[in-house]
């Protein structure tokens, strides 16, 4: 177990003990995110003295005006303070090098700039992720990254986490230890951050899987989710949990002076939250998405996009009136990436998965999918392979492709017109259809009120796409043509 003199909350002290190697403080503002930071790399330089550290920021002003100064702060507090001539008892220097007493320290730089030394060997490198390939030639035994929310994905995962290497930190039966007989080495990453304004934070902790949970939790001034997720460990607290520094005051005049949904995230550290500017403004994540069972009665009805990158994609429907109200289920998608990736095997994927579905199917999409060429050269477009390939399926009718799509922004409309109860109609979108969900919660409107179809380069391949919008089109080609009487 971990002795720290100093209080800490609950969510700091769940990250503390975790042995995980991928872990995230996921909180509100104010919640001592990078008193955290101190307090691990407190732990780090009295343990560990022979291997190296990363501490990061986004930029090199929120590394020196807010990181360190926050983390050097806290070990103060602690006794760790920096070596001077007037400070003789200091443990530690940053930027140039160590006194030459210091034994221990390493040596071997041509400049000390951004390079925090300790009087007992241990070592850590500072700097920030704007430049994130500068630290590709490092090697550390953790790192530690501030407010991540800002930072890109692949410097994360391919920059800072192929850095994670140096041995000298080790688990033993559950303990973080210096050696041991038998020990697997340990090199953590500790993410402290508050609600990302990006999707990749969420996914690469399988934060949808949670949602109820997560919601359910993050409210209270008591409770907080934390979760094991395979190698990740994940925190998620509200600013309530360290009322005791920053007092109340603090947190009400956040929740006073922004909207409901912005405090949401600002105090209670929401990840689902909305920034303004979505395109499907009146999705609620709550209310539209839930657990979605195919019946074998009822006919399915898919709606195609047809995309080389970053998928070719199908959404998979089934419809129920009730009460007067009709229950539009989004029961399943499909979309299969390179090199698997036609309209041929998006038929074949379906035709895998409801093998003895007898009720009929009908089919919609992209109107311009009439006039792609295909890859296969004995079918004039793409709804004649689906034809070809779904035909055991098919009844009369079952072609509703329109020759034209529907204007963009009366589509918009007309959906979020559904998601606020406003039309005798209810959308519903299972929870494993998880492509669906990310285009209801991050495509955005341009300036025009249209999509903002914007467009990201695969680094590898340099192929060039959208990469939200795929499904959320799918879905408005259908709803709009089923209740066409009510779009029209």
């Amino acid at each position: 177990m971990i002795t720290i003199e100093q209080e800490i909350s609950g969510p700091q002290y769940s990250i503390c003990e975790s042995t995980a190697s991928v872990n995230l403080f996921l909180a509100g503002t104010g919640s001592g995110k990078t008193h955290l930071g101190g307090i691990i790399t407190r732990r780090m330089i009295a343990e560990f003295p022979n291997v190296r550290g990363f501490i990061a920021a986004n930029t090199y002003d929120q590394l020196n005006t807010s990181t360190l100064f926050r983390i050097r702060e806290y070990w103060a507090s602690v006794g760790i303070t920096e070596w001077t001539k007037d400070n003789p008892a200091g443990c530690y220097v940053s930027g140039h090098e160590p006194p030459d007493h210091w034994t221990k320290c390493l040596r071997n730089f041509d400049r000390f700039t951004n390079i925090i030394s300790f009087n007992n060997g241990h070592l850590i490198f500072t700097g920030s992720l704007d430049n994130a390939i500068a630290h590709s030639g490092k090697e550390f035994a953790y790192a530690i990254l501030d407010e991540t929310k800002d930072s890109d994905e692949d410097d994360v995962k391919e920059v800072i986490i192929t850095r994670l290497r140096q041995p000298g930190i080790y688990l033993v039966n559950g303990e973080l230890k210096s050696d041991g007989e038998i020990a697997e080495q340990f090199n953590p990453l500790y993410i402290l951050t508050s609600p990302a304004k990006v999707d990749w934070i969420n996914t690469w902790f399988s934060l949808d899987d949670f949602v109820q949970e997560i919601e359910s939790k993050i409210y209270s001034r008591t409770e907080y989710f934390y979760k094991r997720i395979g190698n990740k460990f994940v925190v998620i607290s509200s600013t309530y949990h360290n009322v005791h520094n920053v007092g109340e005051n603090y947190i009400q005049n956040i929740l006073d002076n922004n909207t409901a949904e912005r405090g949401r995230a600002l105090v209670y550290g929401n990840p689902f939250m909305t920034l303004g500017g979505e395109f499907y403004s009146s999705f609620n994540r709550l209310e539209h998405v839930s657990n979605c069972k195919y019946d074998p009665a009822r006919p399915v009805h898919l709606s195609f996009d047809q995309n080389s990158v970053p998928y070719n994609s199908c959404s998979i429907w089934q419809f129920e009136q009730k009460d007067d109200v009709w229950w539009s289920y989004c029961i399943d998608e499909i979309a299969l990436e390179n090199p698997r990736n036609s309209t041929e095997e998006v038929c074949e994927e379906f035709m895998m998965r409801y093998p003895g579905h007898k009720s009929g199917l009908y089919y919609y999409g992209d109107a311009s999918g009439r006039a792609r060429s295909t890859m296969n050269k004995e079918f004039k477009h793409h709804y004649q392979i689906v034809e070809f390939k779904l035909k055991r399926y098919l009844v009369n009718g079952s072609d509703r492709t329109t020759l034209k799509n529907p204007a963009i922004v009366k589509r918009r409309d007309f959906i979020n017109r559904i998601f606020e109860n406003k039309l005798p109609i209810r959308i519903v979108i299972d929870e494993h259809c998880k492509l669906m969900i990310a285009d209801m919660m991050y495509v955005k409107q341009d300036i025009n009120g249209a999509k903002d179809k914007h467009v990201v380069k695969d680094k590898e391949t340099g192929d060039k796409y959208q990469k939200y919008g795929h499904l959320g089109d799918g879905m408005e080609y259908i709803i709009s043509e089923v209740f066409s009487n009510y779009f029209n």
